[in-house]
């Protein structure tokens, strides 16, 4: 593995804490980091300088130019997932999730909130979690080969490639299940599209598999044919 700035890597977890733990002073952010305060201070004289944290009343928060790089993600992934999974959260009236993976995790690309119910369940966009845990990595993990990180039960992982999808009951958070189904592009496979709920519609997921199911291959066809059209215009 290429050896790795320690600076920048110091500059990348920080912003990280400040994006899922809220805002913070220099002191608290370089306690919750165990990071030496001159440090700490150093590098967000630098972020604030270059527009990446700004200070408000509460410490340090993200800035605007975080904003505008997230813009340009719009890639073609979400481009193409997104009416198609507020077509799916309209139809189950559920929560409906897009997973990328980063290395060895699996990330929240989007989600589309249902509307339903009043209880309901939500992962906001950049929440991460190992890729080995929940039904969304596990769709994803099947389909990688090598595997980038060991796998504990190689015929579950089967079995999801044989079945084209896979359930979590209770395993990533406390009364939640959920059911994920993997997309693909022409390079292999790119995410996984899940349908999350409270344990107490737990049973629904079988109503909505081929709603799912339906729904990824969608977005697998579309990216297979954008991806051809681009590649003959070039």
């Amino acid at each position: 593995m290429p050896e790795i700035s320690k600076t920048a890597d110091q500059a990348l977890a920080l912003l990280l804490n400040v994006a899922e733990q809220g805002p913070g002073t220099a002191a608290e952010l370089a306690e919750r980091l165990g990071m030496h305060r001159t440090v700490t201070h150093r590098l967000l004289a630098t972020l604030e300088g270059r527009g990446f944290v700004r200070r408000h009343p509460r410490g340090y928060g993200l800035g605007m130019v975080l904003r505008h790089l997230a813009d340009s993600v719009e890639n073609d992934l979400l481009t193409i997932a997104r009416p198609i999974m507020a077509d799916l959260s309209t139809t189950t009236g559920e929560t409906v999730t897009l997973h990328v993976r980063e290395g060895t995790e699996i990330v929240v690309a989007h989600r589309v909130l249902g509307t339903r119910h009043l209880v309901k369940v939500d992962y906001q966009s950049g929440h991460r979690r190992p890729l080995t845990a929940g039904a969304a990595g596990r769709a994803i993990l099947a389909h990688l080969d090598p595997s980038p990180v060991p796998v504990d039960d190689p015929a579950r992982l089967a079995e999801i490639r044989r079945r084209g999808h896979d359930y979590s009951h209770d395993e990533l958070r406390a009364g939640v299940s959920g059911m994920a189904a993997p997309v693909f592009s022409p390079a292999g496979v790119e995410a996984a599209l899940s349908v999350v709920v409270p344990v107490s519609r737990d049973k629904d997921l079988t109503t909505w598999l081929p709603a799912l199911t339906t729904a990824a291959r969608k977005i697998t066809t579309r990216l297979g044919t954008e991806t051809y059209e681009r590649s003959s215009a070039v």
